[in-house]
């Protein structure tokens, strides 16, 4: 099932997200800061977690002006293996959250590697930064949602098929991928809804610096834009919890294009 345009090109010209109060886990990121800014532009009340306070200072300088919603950022680190002492200093600081947008992860070494010339440190930082932060993340994130709030997580299309050369960024994401899909299975309508988004090549400012960039490419304000709309369960998508992101013209896909 596709729809019959790009997520970004439905009317959304509404503060909708007013009165909610969304978590973005690596707001500070390329594609985290597009998506606080959407949802900023949408009314919400975003609670942008990151690591980094300097980051974090410059994420509110980007966004400052951004409104009508109000940005609250917090240097606090989500892969933290006490879960439970984490998700108290979120709820004691910001109250209850509706939805959460969980953008993390590590691209791995700038140059292509194959599988077999991969280090055992490569190896086990891509494996602590990009599979067990967001096992961490989750264990942390879902019980501070509600049963009708709803939690938003990206994953990159190297889960599908293979990318010579980014071998650990592949296994890693086709692992998020499976997590998600067995939380959803687990929570089974009990908890919050749960939405897997697998993207293609995302438009960021650090790739636009570098010259990277195509306007054929979805945005990281693009992604916010709909993960809004799946927290606010708007529109055609809310029902559906593994969605592909691939470019523009594809639009919204429930299954991987052959």
């Amino acid at each position: 099932m596709t729809s019959s345009s790009s997520p970004v090109d439905e009317p959304l010209d509404e503060p909708f997200l007013l009165g909610r109060t969304v978590l973005v886990v690596g707001a500070s990121g390329g594609i985290g800061e597009g998506i606080t800014r959407a949802l900023l532009e949408l009314g919400a009340t975003v609670v942008a977690a990151g690591r980094s306070e300097a980051r974090l200072d410059r994420l509110a300088d980007h966004t400052a002006g951004t409104g009508p919603g109000d940005l609250r950022p917090h240097a606090i680190d989500l892969s933290d293996p006490d879960s439970a002492a984490v998700r108290t200093r979120l709820a004691d600081r910001h109250g209850k959250f509706d939805g959460a947008v969980l953008s993390i992860g590590n691209w791995g070494p700038p140059d292509p590697t194959s599988l077999l010339d991969v280090s055992d440190e490569v190896w086990d930082t891509m494996i602590a930064d990009n599979l067990t932060s967001h096992f961490r993340a989750l264990r942390v994130v879902t019980p501070l949602l509600p049963a009708d709030g709803a939690l938003v997580h990206l994953t990159g299309l190297s889960a599908e098929i293979a990318f010579p050369g980014a071998a650990l960024v592949g296994a890693t994401n086709a692992a998020k991928k499976s997590l998600l899909r067995t939380l959803t299975a687990e929570l089974d309508g009990a908890g919050p809804r749960i939405y897997e988004l697998v993207i293609g090549r995302i438009r960021t400012r650090p790739r636009a610096a570098i010259g990277v960039d195509s306007p054929a490419w979805l945005s990281g304000a693009d992604l916010g834009r709909h993960a809004a709309a799946l927290i606010a369960h708007r529109g055609p998508w809310t029902t559906e919890p593994l969605q592909y992101l691939l470019d523009r013209a594809s639009g919204v896909l429930t299954t991987l294009p052959q």
